[in-house]
């Protein structure tokens, strides 16, 4: 069974596409059968659909990486 990781960005996020790279880095390096999705979350209703707290968002399978980050719901 592999695990996902999920990189959620708004469009335009300064930090999105050098966070996609060093998810992809470390996936290659440490859990080479693990699946990556990038996820582009462009509207509030996508945002709050997808419990999107701000970009870019990490999340293995399915729980965020930030402790912090629950609650709250944005695109910024």
């Amino acid at each position: 069974m592999s695990i996902t990781v999920q990189v959620l960005m708004s469009p335009g996020c300064g930090h999105g596409q050098k966070t996609v790279d060093l998810v992809r880095d470390v996936l290659r390096e440490l859990a080479p059968p693990a699946r990556l999705e990038t996820i582009t979350v462009a509207t509030p209703a996508e945002a709050r659909r997808l419990a999107f707290p701000g970009s870019p968002t990490v999340r293995v399978g399915g729980v965020d990486i930030d402790p912090g980050a629950a609650g709250g719901v944005g695109l910024g």
